[in-house]
């Protein structure tokens, strides 16, 4: 299987592999985990996300899931590398924590047809994508707090090739929350 990162190591930003249990920079040296500082997998852009998508978690909140899909918007400054800190609003009491799966558009797509969309595809990870649920108004058109917090997304390490990933629609995908 291949897994792919971005670290800071050494003052630089280094494309890596997984190798063996290390991490192997693109330059061949390889190191422990916690020698490097975990970055997104992906230079962050645009993030489309979608809502209400998991039929239990539209069931949860007593919905009928959406006929078409319903988007939102992320940008960059959500995104935050594994092991690195998203701090709750002071004035926040519920801060809700969502698994998810993540799809890596690999190259330029314009007007791609459903049976085509796997093609464009570099890989997955997964994010934990979190919503400050205090400022939502309305489940079906988050608005920039709930969703577009600096560092509310922490997102995996690895990116996983697609041809490694046999069926994305046949994830089990788990959170844990200290331990349990």
């Amino acid at each position: 299987m291949m897994k792919r990162a971005r670290v800071a190591f050494g003052g630089a930003i280094h494309d890596a592999v997984e190798a063996e249990g290390l991490v192997q920079l693109n330059n061949g040296r390889l190191l422990d985990e916690k020698d490097v500082v975990w970055l997104p997998p992906v230079q962050p852009q645009t993030v489309f996300a979608l809502g209400l998508n998991y039929e239990d978690h539209a069931e949860e909140l007593s919905f009928n899931p959406p006929k078409e899909p319903l988007v939102f918007l992320k940008g960059p400054n959500t995104l935050v590398g594994h092991r690195a800190q998203t701090r709750r609003p002071v004035d926040v009491t519920y801060m809700h924590y969502e698994c998810e799966l993540v799809a890596i558009i690999g190259r330029t797509a314009r007007k791609v047809k459903r049976e085509d969309a796997y093609e464009y595809l570099a890989g997955y990870t997964v994010a934990n994508d979190y919503a400050i649920r205090d400022y939502l108004e309305n489940y079906y058109r988050p608005n920039l707090r709930v969703k577009n917090r600096d560092t509310c997304t922490p997102i995996s390490p690895w990116l996983v090739d697609t041809k490694d990933v046999a069926d994305p629609m046949n994830l089990s995908l788990r959170t844990y929350v200290n331990g349990d």
